[in-house]
């Protein structure tokens, strides 16, 4: 990453290097104050004994954590294998470097996408009418006169006629949204600011006369209003930007939380009826519907659509017609259903398919004649299956078992459909589906050549958890390794919010495995490999369920002779920062290092704070109930660590600019675990400046953050 280097001296006693492994005889940690205070919840008193870092505005703290960063960057400084990584992972990313991204298709099948250029150091926008030899520039960010010369973001209009393209300024919430106009070949004066394109992005109207966009009032963090009041307005190419005429979400009859994030979805340019969402932390809310021809005369009449009880998933919701075709969790798994726009029987629906708690249902999209949808085993083999008109199901034959899928260039509005597929040893290739069922790459993408992961096979083996439950587990490896006790292991867990830990191919991953390494993939509940109930089976006061099943999975590694002791290496980030702090709090032993990015370490301190800039409460519980805030402190990695224990080597690597976990969420977990740890071990905070939770990062700072990841992890094996 790009960071603030500040160096301090006596940092660190002595840093010496032995069998190319960093270890340090003593540390001498940045010192901060200790200030506890006491929370009271229902007769329950708990200390937090570094609230004083919750001022971020104090110049103590700033000062510790730049001595915090300071001490981080002279490690990596120090590490030989560091710069090993860097370089091996350089020379792999490099042979797809220059190669295109964030690809968007129009409804008559022009393609936009960017592509790196290496003079510039920049992404360019390109055209190219239907997949034809010619490609076209579009536009050159450096020749534009905007702080951010880094694109984000694409969305072309329905018809192809414009697009619109976010210009992220990484170290912000909100982004720049411009538009191209292709007929016309120039920038409109049309320019939207105070948009996070996470939240919705850019819905266009289906006369392409317009677009549609979530603004949000407040967006400096230190405002209480942060994130708050947040509406869907509407913007007519032409008028003042800064008019932002609410369409959703400002009247107070529809009962939306301020909290939470009014959007709006219009799937095609034949949709006569837009859905607005009241959007929120989970998989599941409530919805609304008004007709089109309404809200372009600036006159919605919003009426209730479906609720969150009902289970139907927020982001698989289509209209086709006069009707919806969706996809609901059920208790033994999912369905694909169908209802009358004008007459909703939410309650007794079409059913079109049904997917089990084994292989529930992931993905649908629809086209004009057929609707295709994918289930999933255990997170990581899926099937396809297309719908025709007549209701008949097919199952469709990929050229290989693909382990992660996502449906391309649908609409409506035409018969045409794409698929983009990899897995954990399978590199990502895109691919038409024609009228047969037949797989025809698409040739607009030029995969990489990489001979040294050929012999690197797959397999997911079942753990008994704490409970008797069976929990996933994917193993990535070389075909000729010796599967015994001497075996370095690299496990990334997550297990929230019932996102699937689904397939990947990474280059800078299976570099692991093919230095002889094994990549671990637990699929813990709290996830979503499993359905619905496999996520409520993590949640809340359920959230032990998350640790114990990554606990269980790392101990039947070590007992069926996969490894041992010493020789794991933990990685997490964002939300699963709890699920990988608590296994860590509870089995130290087990992990020779722990490596969390942006992670979340301390929820309690979120509920209990005044900062009211999230909706993770549904997840995770709130202080205002007995059982949810008991649930919060036992799940709170932070408040769970004990002294005098010996903890493995950590890193934790949060953003100054994250806008949903503040800094002194992992500043406190880190001033605890440097004081409490008794091994001889590096505790430290690897603090990124620049970037904030999910803002995209360049080509250089992700090799160099993956380099920090597994060189820490490599660094400290313990043999």
């Amino acid at each position: 990453m790009i960071r603030y280097i500040l160096l301090y001296s006596g940092l660190f006693c002595l840093i010496t290097s032995c069998n190319n492994r960093q270890e340090a005889d003593s540390w001498n940690y940045p010192e901060i104050a200790e200030y506890s205070i006491s929370h009271k919840h229902f007769g329950m008193s708990v200390v937090d004994s570094y609230h004083n870092l919750t001022n971020l505005k104090d110049p103590k703290v700033q000062n510790w954590l730049k001595a915090q960063d300071s001490l981080a960057e002279t490690y990596f400084l120090n590490n030989q294998r560091f710069r090993q990584f860097k370089k091996r992972f350089q020379e792999l990313e490099g042979r797809s470097r220059g190669n295109i991204s964030n690809i968007r298709i129009d409804e008559k099948g022009n393609y936009f996408y960017l592509r790196y250029d290496e003079t510039k150091d920049i992404d360019l926008l390109y055209y190219k009418e239907k997949l034809s030899n010619k490609e076209t520039v579009l536009f050159d960010p450096s020749t534009y006169a905007i702080k951010s010369k880094n694109i984000s973001y694409l969305e072309p209009s329905f018809d192809g006629s414009k697009i619109a393209i976010g210009l992220d300024p990484r170290e912000e919430f909100t982004s720049t949204i411009i538009f191209y106009d292709l007929e016309t070949k120039k920038i409109l004066k049309d320019q939207i600011t105070q948009i996070n394109p996470d939240f919705g992005g850019i819905q266009w109207l289906p006369d392409n006369s317009g677009i549609i966009y979530l603004y949000f009032p407040f967006v400096e963090q230190s405002d209480a209003r942060y994130k708050r009041q947040s509406f869907s307005a509407i913007h007519f190419f032409g008028d003042n930007p800064q008019k932002r005429t609410p369409i959703f979400g400002d009247d107070s009859f529809l009962g939306i939380a301020s909290d939470y994030f009014p959007k709006v979805k219009i799937g095609s340019s034949w949709d006569s009826y837009i859905i607005g969402y009241s959007a929120k932390s989970g998989m599941f809310y409530d919805s609304f519907i008004a007709k089109l021809s309404d809200v372009m005369k600036g006159s919605p009449q919003w009426k209730p659509f479906f609720k969150t009880i009902d289970k139907i998933y927020y982001n698989q919701g289509e209209i086709r017609g006069q009707h919806f075709i969706y996809r609901r969790a059920t208790p033994n798994g999912n369905q694909l259903c169908q209802v009358d726009i004008e007459r909703p029987k939410f309650d007794k629906p079409l059913i079109l398919a049904t997917g089990s708690r084994e292989e529930p249902i992931t993905q649908f999209e629809i086209t004009k004649d057929n609707i295709y949808f994918i289930r999933e085993k255990y997170g990581v083999e899926i099937s396809i299956f297309r719908i025709d008109s007549l209701q008949n199901t097919i199952q469709l034959k990929p050229p290989f078992v693909p382990g992660y899928a996502s449906f391309l260039g649908e609409s409506v509005t035409h018969n045409k459909i794409g698929i983009g597929v990899d897995g954990w040893t399978s590199n990502y290739v895109r691919y038409y589906i024609d009228p047969h069922g037949k797989f025809i790459n698409e040739g607009l993408l030029d995969s990489a050549n990489f001979p040294e992961f050929r012999n690197i096979t797959s397999k997911q083996i079942l753990v008994t958890s704490h409970d008797g439950v069976e929990v996933p587990l994917s193993l990535v490896y070389k075909k000729d390794i010796k599967l015994d006790s001497n075996n370095e292991v690299f496990i990334y867990v997550y297990g929230a919010y019932g996102e699937s830990m689904s397939p990947f191919f990474s280059p800078t991953y299976l570099d692991w495995v093919s230095q002889g390494g094994i990549l671990a993939f637990p699929h813990v509940r709290g996830g979503g490999e499993k359905g619905e109930e496999w996520h409520i089976q993590g949640m809340k006061a359920l959230k032990y369920n998350s640790w114990r099943d990554l606990i269980a999975c790392t101990k039947s590694l070590i007992e069926k002779g996969y490894t041992r002791k010493g020789l794991v290496s933990l990685y997490t980030n964002s939300a699963g920062g709890i699920t990988a702090g608590m296994a860590v709090n509870e089995c130290p032993e087990l992990y020779s290092s722990f490596i969390a990015e942006v992670p979340r370490m301390h929820p309690f301190g979120l509920e209990s704070s005044t900062m009211s800039s999230s909706t993770s409460y549904i997840e995770y519980g709130t202080v205002k109930d007995s059982l949810e805030c008991l649930g919060l402190v036992q799940m709170d990695p932070y408040l769970n660590l004990r002294s005098k224990k010996n903890y493995p080597a950590t890193l934790i690597m949060p953003s100054n600019n994250d806008d949903r976990i503040p800094l002194w969420d992992s500043g406190k977990y880190i001033a605890k675990l440097q004081k409490y740890n008794q091994g001889k071990v590096p505790i430290l905070m690897d603090i990124d400046y620049h970037y904030g939770h999910e803002n995209s990062q360049g080509y250089d700072t992700s090799i160099d953050l993956n380099a920090r990841i597994f060189s820490f992890a490599k660094s400290n094996m313990k043999y």
